[in-house]
């Protein structure tokens, strides 16, 4: 029983649900500095249903690239369950299939009070997830990655949580949402630099792949640096004079930045991956103080 669930816990890949409650933290934060009726109920849900997509899209990643042979032994990244036997790929399936049956269930009542808007952005939220790796066109396939996660787990992501709350659309919102989506992207471009090898022998196109090692690291780190500009637009547009201490959360991970500029491409990136995970999570809870101060 241990295995089994030590397994799963593996499956879902844990450092990777910063990229899923942090936009939904700072879109809540946003709404609750901007609104006078801020519902803890929907925030409760509205990160549940985050969070059970982002596990079900890591099922999806992990069963789709064990069948379609792009994992392998020689691969860089943690163990994919898939892959190495440890669940077998029917109950891989049915497990994404649970995750995104329940973030339906528990958007039920976000859809109710969202309307047709949440209604449309939850279907490509989900059809988003899984066609990252699933489907006949798999966006991570073809240098996609970065982009869907710039604007699934940015502008989206914290927009669509703003407006569960304040039910209006506001472009300064979106904006802001681009500070943890260049995070995410950032994320993933990581994971891709990591790969770059074993990508390249299975023709995964990534845009490491197609850019090179050297544009890949400097892709990455732009990423990172894009995403301390935007607190600036918060304290310029918006007045939030607070916001702006998101931009020196980065110094903390001055070695990590370091790592991904000149470090060799082994295992060790793996650190990197979870630390730029933990940027994520840090730049949107001080975002998120930031603006309530």
């Amino acid at each position: 029983m241990n295995n089994k669930l030590s397994a799963w816990i593996q499956a879902s890949r844990p450092k990777t649900l910063p990229a899923a409650c942090g936009p939904v933290i700072l879109g809540s934060a946003l709404a609750y500095e901007m609104g006078e009726n801020f519902s803890p109920l929907i925030f409760i849900l509205t990160l549940l249903a985050a969070v059970s997509m982002q596990i079900g899209t890591n099922l999806v990643n992990d069963y789709y690239d064990a069948v379609r042979g792009i994992d392998s032994e020689k691969r860089l990244g943690p163990t994919r369950v898939t892959q190495a036997g440890l669940i077998p790929a029917p109950v891989v399936k049915r497990g994404f299939i649970l995750c995104f049956l329940f973030a339906v269930v528990v958007s039920i009542y976000l859809m109710y009070i969202g309307g047709s808007t949440i209604i449309i952005m939850g279907i490509l939220c989900i059809l988003a997830a899984y066609g990252y790796t699933g489907g006949p066109f798999p966006f991570s396939h073809y240098a996609l990655g970065e982009l869907f996660a710039l604007i699934f787990f940015g502008p989206v992501a914290v927009w669509g949580t703003y407006y569960l709350q304040y039910k209006e659309f506001n472009l300064d919102i979106i904006i802001l949402g681009l500070g943890p989506g260049l995070i995410s992207a950032a994320i993933m471009s990581v994971n891709n630099l990591r790969d770059i090898e074993s990508d390249s022998k299975t023709q995964k196109v990534t845009i490491a792949t197609l850019v090179g090692e050297k544009f890949a690291r400097a892709f990455t780190l732009s990423l990172v640096l894009l995403s301390t500009f935007i607190p600036y637009y918060a304290y310029l547009k918006l007045n939030l004079s607070w916001s702006i201490l998101a931009t020196i959360t980065c110094y903390p991970f001055f070695l990590t930045w370091k790592q991904i500029a000149k470090a060799p491409i082994d295992s060790k990136l793996n650190l990197a991956l979870a630390n730029t995970g933990k940027y994520l999570f840090l730049y949107c809870a001080v975002f998120s103080l930031g603006a309530l101060l």
